[in-house]
């Protein structure tokens, strides 16, 4: 495989837990020194998770919706230039999920949030000139279940309900000329092999995320699902992960960070137990000509993260 033009994701700089201090992160020239120092680690793509709580309140350096790039650089042209002069080519996809909205037992809130705000994000990935927008397809399972401990019961309501809100995305995301791709999350309602059912309910051209490291957790092979599912795969993510799920954790509240244990799920690439080269073998034998991004979620330093990732990179290359 070629790995120039693999992407990486902006998940490596996570508010929550990282430095630098709310004033910097916000502020427009962290990003865009950033993006000079990605571009020297190799990347020459970005992927830009879509956060619709900046909308909501702070500055608005932070260049993860539509709201905060016009308001910072008038219009999406003007920040992709901005990234051409830093050295990055493109954004090759943007990254939705809805947990924001799963705050009470409405189920007509969340539905209408998440249909709003995804809608929001498709315009932005077409802004962005971008390949895909990868959406979780549900909140976290034990999220969820917080404001309807009823949950099992209520799992043909749920499905239904996402089955319309998708196949209302996927043709606004036809006309945009993205394409409308399904992450495979380990915690989700629909994470492991039940992603298939909802697929099989959608138009065809709504695609799977190849995830290594969800897949991983949720017991699955990576390799086997691309040669299972090879025609339908749009976008593969290269993340890596040690984490073993032997207590149901999928379904905690907050499954990136089990609970009663010192770990977290995610590791920087190269840090866990996926075997990039024979995944990325398995492409190359499908033919696989995709969207690749690498991910960094576990990183409390993301600029370390870059060298890590650039360095596994550079191994499969060689």
């Amino acid at each position: 495989m070629n790995t120039d033009p693999i992407a990486i994701s902006l998940d490596l700089i996570n508010r929550h837990y990282q430095e630098p201090n709310r004033n910097r992160y916000e502020s427009r020239y962290f990003w865009e020194e950033l993006y000079t120092l990605i571009a020297a680690a190799g990347f020459p793509a970005i992927e830009i998770p879509y956060e619709p709580v900046w909308q909501f309140g702070g500055r608005s350096g932070v260049p993860f919706n539509r709201y905060c790039v016009n308001t910072k650089y008038g219009d999406a042209a003007t920040y992709r230039a901005r990234l051409a002069a830093s050295g990055i080519d493109r954004v090759a996809g943007i990254t939705f999920d809805p947990n924001l909205f799963m705050r009470n037992a409405n189920l007509d809130f969340f539905f209408g949030a998440t249909g709003h705000f995804a809608g929001e994000a498709l315009a932005h990935a077409a802004d962005m000139g971008a390949d895909y927008l990868a959406i979780s397809p549900s909140a976290y399972y034990g999220r969820i279940a917080q404001y309807h401990p009823d949950l099992e019961a209520k799992r043909d309501l749920f499905t239904e309900r996402t089955v319309a809100l998708l196949v209302g995305l996927a043709a606004k995301a036809e006309d945009l000329g993205v394409t409308l791709v399904l992450r495979n999350e380990y915690w989700s309602l629909f994470g492991g092999e039940r992603i298939l059912a909802l697929a099989e309910a959608l138009p065809a051209s709504v695609k799977l995320d190849l995830d290594s490291a969800n897949l991983f957790i949720a017991g699955l092979s990576a390799t086997e699902f691309l040669h299972q599912h090879a025609g339908r795969i749009g976008c593969v993510h290269l993340t890596d992960t040690a984490f073993v799920d032997t207590a149901d954790v999928w379904k905690a509240p907050n499954p990136e960070f089990p609970p009663d244990r010192a770990t977290q799920v995610f590791r920087d690439p190269g840090q866990g137990e996926i075997d990039f080269a024979q995944l990325v073998a398995a492409l190359d034998q499908a033919g696989y000509t995709g969207p690749v991004t690498c991910s960094a979620r576990q990183t409390r330093d993301p600029f370390r993260a870059l060298l890590r990732t650039r360095a596994v990179l550079d191994r499969l290359a060689n």
